[in-house]
């Protein structure tokens, strides 16, 4: 059975997999002006089947900008053995030509009892991500070398990834926001009726570089915790690019996402199961906090079952 601490990185990967899903329209293409719109949505992740923790995603975007984060925090077992927290934020502005982000700044933090991490990275003015990242004692704020961390010795050490790997790529904040641009434009557009359409998105995130590959289906309907509603469903897979171990490399490759978006003009993800050999993820929509603003006011407070 996997560690814990890497059992949770997987189930962060699960939870930062349905902000990164899937444009229908080529990287790059010119896209109408994006769409106000403000979301904060509270997911449940489920692992092995067990509630492993919780996620909330939140988008604001206008014609001038967007910005974006995510919250992940352990549940259940995996609070008792690791107390893992998560918070990966992102900004940026919309090329003059359309939708498409420009990414300005990204940045991540998580956390458990031992150790915990702090990443920021910056894009210049030719589209190159510069990151630096630092991790420490969350209990006495002490440095603690990349070689003194407690999994050092059980991975290959990571290699810088070479500039021109990290220009014209997007943080994964980022392709979340040119994600939902390209596919409600496609949608708009009538582009998923029909035969499937395939997509390819160039993430880095600090230490490593990978492409998101896929397909979009056309639209059906589909029962989510007991309920029909209207989605269209697309499915996924990590490409690694820079950065990986052989093994790591290996379990990515036999990893693949799906995904259940809404149908509709907000097109917000409901649901995400992802599987490989080792285990089966889900990501399930638990609360709309427009509807419901105390599932996102006492986020990361509840009880544990």
């Amino acid at each position: 059975m996997e560690s814990p601490m890497r059992m949770w990185r997987r189930a962060a990967s699960l939870a930062g997999l349905v902000t990164i899903s899937s444009p229908f329209i080529c990287w790059g293409t010119a896209l109408p002006a994006p769409a106000m719109q403000s979301e904060r949505l509270v997911y449940s992740i489920m692992v092995g089947g067990l509630h492993l923790g919780d996620a909330m995603i939140g988008l604001n975007q206008t014609s001038a900008g967007y910005s974006t984060d995510m919250k992940v925090t352990a549940r259940g077992v995996a609070k008792m053995v690791k107390n893992f927290h998560s918070d990966m934020r992102g900004e940026g502005r919309f090329a003059e030509a359309g939708a498409k982000p420009l990414p300005a700044a990204y940045s991540r933090q998580w956390s458990t009892d031992e150790v915990a991490s702090d990443m920021t990275m910056k894009f210049d003015a030719a589209g190159l991500a510069v990151s630096e990242e630092r991790y420490f004692n969350p209990a006495t704020a002490a440095a603690i070398a990349p070689e003194d961390l407690p999994w050092a010795d059980k991975r290959d050490k990571d290699k810088p990834v070479p500039a021109d790997m990290r220009t014209n790529v997007l943080d994964p904040m980022a392709a979340f926001v040119a994600a939902r641009a390209q596919i409600m434009t496609s949608l708009a557009l009538g582009g998923v009726a029909g035969a499937s359409q395939t997509f390819r998105v160039p993430i880095y995130d600090g230490r490593r570089r990978y492409d998101i590959i896929g397909k979009a289906e056309a639209p059906r309907s589909s029962t989510i915790n007991g309920v029909a509603q209207a989605v269209i469903p697309v499915t996924a897979k990590l490409e690694p690019v820079f950065g990986f171990s052989r093994k790591s490399e290996e379990r990515m490759k036999d990893s693949e996402g799906k995904f259940l978006f809404s149908n509709d003009a907000r097109f917000i993800p409901l649901q995400l199961v992802v599987s490989n050999d080792l285990l089966s993820g889900v990501m399930n929509l638990t609360a709309d906090c427009s509807q419901n603003a105390a599932a996102c006011e006492t986020f990361g407070q509840e009880k544990d079952e």
